[in-house]
């Protein structure tokens, strides 16, 4: 398994126009997680790059038990994990 800060990542879960989905766990609570991970090459626009803004930016204020939390963005050369 591949790490990449406090995560150990997993299995893919899911992809989508950016990147992909993957389970992974914290390594300090061992607490399993979904990451997104945003493939910076395919932000070719100014749109493509809102978009990734507005959705951090509603993930960091809403609250709902049938949403996902966010609890950590970071990034390297190459990707953006949410």
């Amino acid at each position: 398994m591949k790490c990449i800060g406090n995560y150990k990542f997993g299995k893919t879960i899911g992809s989508g126009t950016f990147g992909k989905v993957k389970l992974a766990v914290h390594i300090p609570t061992q607490q399993t997680v979904a990451i997104k991970i945003i493939n910076k090459s395919r932000l070719v626009d100014i749109i493509d790059i809102e978009r990734v803004q507005r959705e951090l930016h509603i993930l960091k204020i809403v609250r709902h038990p049938n949403i996902i939390m966010l609890y950590e963005v970071f990034e390297t050369t190459k990707y953006i994990l949410l």
